[in-house]
């Protein structure tokens, strides 16, 4: 078992979940039917650089069907619609010291039953979480998820999980499944943060990779010929690994040359993309997401306290 994590990483965790708590209320404030995912997300992304924190990753704004990874692009017009079920997740890092949190905004009252069980799934971890901090298991994580999203009539999905976090690496081992698991490792094993994230879906409960990619990520350093490739990797090396968007690179490139810049750096595999996650088409998928820590001395530590946006 684990002792604690230093106290000064706690602090700039802390500074990193207030930035993101902001950063889901000026959301929650900012977004309404008939405005374009571009604005919305190109507005939060900068909300939270204004705020002293950094994107984790470009905000994820998932719709309907979509479960994770859709972003803002120019390519794309999409505006909400009144009957959307929008998925908004927010990753704040200080100094690769990240915290992950995630709320579903409907407008039609017709989701507001799927937008709440998966509130009350998270809370329902916390709560255990709370009670249990020294013994609690990852197993009994995913059980209380599932029974709780079961009980609303919906299904989680099984092919996404929280996750453990750590400095500049948004997605570590071990992964806290959405259902019943025999993972039965202790929260209090590991000395870092983890994001508890449950999932809801009244389609399949299982989702697949799309075509559309918004999200890239850095994977290995290579020589390549292309002198608009070359300049955007040294701009991605800047990001330590963390996910970013094609707007954040390659600005003097101009729109042609930065996507075939992106396009080499794909095929060559010095970064990968981050598919659009779904659902089967005309479903519809909920999401709450909260950071945590677990220390022994002071217990179970809420870092976005994301129930403050139900």
């Amino acid at each position: 078992m684990v002792s604690h994590m230093d106290s000064k990483i706690i602090t700039i965790l802390q500074k990193s979940g207030a930035i993101n708590n902001k950063a889901h209320k000026f959301a929650k404030k900012l977004i309404k039917p008939d405005m374009s995912i571009y604005d919305i997300g190109t507005k939060i992304d900068n909300y939270i650089i204004e705020q002293g924190g950094f994107p984790a990753w470009p905000v994820n704004l998932s719709v309907n069907n979509q479960a994770a990874h859709n972003s803002y692009s120019k390519d794309s017009d999409y505006k909400l619609d009144e009957n959307d079920v929008l998925k908004v997740d927010i990753g704040v890092s200080i100094d690769g010291y990240i915290t992950d949190a995630s709320q579903t905004i409907v407008f039609n009252k017709t989701h507001e039953k799927l937008r709440e069980c998966t509130f009350k799934a998270l809370e329902s971890s916390k709560k255990y979480l709370e009670e249990n901090y020294k013994t609690a298991k990852i197993s009994k994580i995913g059980e209380i998820i599932e029974e709780k999203i079961r009980s609303y009539g919906y299904k989680p999905i099984s092919n996404l999980t929280g996750h453990y976090i750590d400095r500049y690496k948004t997605h570590d081992f071990p992964s806290i499944p959405n259902v019943l698991s025999d993972l039965d490792y202790k929260f209090s094993e590991f000395d870092k943060a983890f994001a508890i994230e449950p999932f809801a879906s009244d389609g399949n409960g299982f989702v697949s990779e799309g075509e559309k990619i918004y999200i890239f990520e850095f994977v290995e350093d290579k020589a390549i010929r292309n002198q608009g490739a070359r300049q955007i990797l040294e701009e991605i090396k800047k990001f330590k690994g963390m996910p970013f968007s094609e707007y954040w690179v390659g600005k003097d490139l101009g729109e042609f040359n930065r996507k075939v810049a992106l396009r080499e750096l794909l095929r060559s595999e010095i970064i990968s993309g981050y598919p659009v996650l779904m659902d089967k088409k005309g479903c519809f998928v909920s999401q709450w997401e909260d950071t945590f820590i677990i220390d022994l001395k002071e217990g179970l530590l809420d870092l976005v306290n994301i129930h403050e946006l139900f």
